[in-house]
């Protein structure tokens, strides 16, 4: 009896010696668990970040959110009523992923697209995760104008210390600017926001030194930062010396440029008003101790050279304007003249070369073209009747002979029906506009021919290159 006794308290204290161990076991693991969880306080912590770090206006963004260690069907989530006007909600997508040490969370991306540049802002976002409500905030994120839309555009740079950038809106300059007279400015032109510089130019501007220094790559046509890029690119340097004072502009330098959409468009320089000073008595002192030193230098220099001989120097007779109408008449009367002219011919190069052109093609006959007209509708003519007649011979060598002069005819017509004209001075540029940029100079007297025309302008050809010049630079050759 005693026995069973002692063997039924042995079982009791196994029992409970066996629920302790599972219930402390149990505990145990809980709260490992909860240890390796991730907690409320590490979840209000997170932020949800963009994709990339710039973004354009009309663009798709995408933001994602990332909370590890907890499965997405226990993650809710909504966006607030308050968003900015211009920010659009596109759609959201919710799935599970893996860390780089395998464990599992819930990743959500978001859409949305903003129509203004700046800073992009979007309310809080509100998550609830096991239950448990949380506002989780999304990073900010500059945006920038579409690059289909963005306009390039020309930035000066003064003495490697004043940028200056074009005004937006059309909207009145307050740029400006001091220098003294006869001090050099360095100007550096920038392109911003410019795939390509397909045209580059200049004007001399009056009453001042121009010079330009140095011209890089993106001034020669090369294709630059094909992907969008704030930076500036460098296109020349110049030295602008005024020579007189007052209220002056910068230079006139111009750029045909390639933009992001694919557009070709002229820009010039910023506005910025330029206040040209005296210089001050200091300074007039130093110049021209500057200047006798390189006075006494020149002088002993010329000393040490040798005089020039008449005998290798070539007089040039001053062109006039009545010197290009001469050429024009002249050749005029080429053409107009029975077969090639030889004393026309003779005294037109003469006159030419007097004035330093070099000699260029000669005028077409139209009179002989028109004999090589009638004489082919006559032998065709003739080809005809010889043929109804039945003098077949006689009318094989009419059409031979109308073939020969129709061929003859045809070739000369060409070169009849060509419009030419003298140039009286002045540069051709890319489109027909005062304000565009002279690209190349033409000389006076050259005899050049005309493509196409608007009411003031001619696109001529001169040296296998193209170009408009306004009409009254031009003398026609009827």
């Amino acid at each position: 009896m005693e026995k069973l006794r002692i063997s039924r308290k042995e079982q009791f204290c196994n029992r409970l010696l066996k629920d302790l161990t599972k219930f402390f076991l149990i505990t145990i693991l809980l709260f490992s668990t909860k240890a390796f969880c991730i907690t409320p306080s590490e979840i209000s912590k997170i932020t949800i970040r963009p994709e990339h770090s710039v973004f354009f206006t009309n663009q798709e963004l995408k933001y994602i959110l990332e909370i590890p260690e907890v499965q997405p069907h226990n993650v809710q989530t909504q966006l607030q009523e308050n968003m900015k006007e211009g920010v659009s909600f596109i759609s959201s997508r919710r799935m599970e992923y893996f860390t780089a040490d395998n464990v599992t969370g819930t990743r959500i991306e978001f859409w949305f697209t903003f129509k203004d540049a700046g800073i992009a802002t979007i309310p809080a976002l509100i998550v609830k995760v096991n239950g448990r409500t949380y506002y989780l905030k999304f990073d900010k994120v500059q945006l920038y104008e579409n690059p289909k839309t963005i306009a390039p555009r020309l930035v000066v740079e003064l003495n490697s210390d004043k940028m200056i950038y074009p005004t937006v809106d059309g909207k009145k300059s307050k740029e400006t600017f001091k220098t003294q007279v006869t001090k050099p400015v360095e100007i550096t032109v920038y392109a911003q926001f410019a795939v390509q510089i397909k045209q580059f130019g200049f004007e001399i501007p009056k009453e001042s030194l121009f010079e330009e220094v140095e011209r890089y790559d993106m001034a020669m046509g090369k294709v630059r930062y094909p992907d969008f890029s704030q930076e500036r690119i460098p296109v020349a340097k110049f030295k602008w010396t005024p020579l007189k004072e007052g209220k002056k502009t910068l230079p006139n330098i111009r750029a045909v440029v390639t933009a992001y959409s694919g557009r070709n468009l002229e820009l010039g320089l910023p506005d910025c008003t330029v206040t040209v000073e005296k210089k001050s008595a200091a300074t007039i002192a130093e110049q021209n101790k500057k200047d006798a030193e390189a006075s006494d230098f020149s002088v002993f220099a010329y000393a040490l050279s040798e005089p020039v001989s008449e005998e290798n120097v070539k007089e040039l007779k001053v062109a006039t304007d009545d010197d290009f109408f001469q050429i024009a008449s002249l050749r005029k009367k080429e053409r107009n003249s029975f077969g090639p002219s030889g004393s026309i011919r003779n005294e037109r190069i003469a006159l030419e070369q007097s004035i330093g052109i070099a000699v260029s093609r000669d005028e077409p006959s139209i009179p002989l073209w028109q004999l090589f007209v009638i004489i082919f509708v006559v032998t065709l003519s003739l080809s005809v009747l010889f043929f109804v007649f039945k003098k077949k011979l006689f009318s094989v060598i009419a059409f031979c002979l109308a073939i020969v002069f129709g061929f003859f005819t045809l070739l000369l017509g060409i070169f009849v029906s060509e419009k030419h004209a003298v140039v009286r001075g002045g540069d051709i540029s890319p489109v027909p506009e005062e304000s565009s940029i002279s690209s190349t100079s033409v000389t006076a007297g050259t005899c050049v021919r005309i493509m196409e025309e608007t009411p003031d302008w001619y696109y001529i050809e001169y040296n296998e290159n193209g170009g408009w010049m306004k009409k009254i630079n031009l003398i026609i050759i009827e």
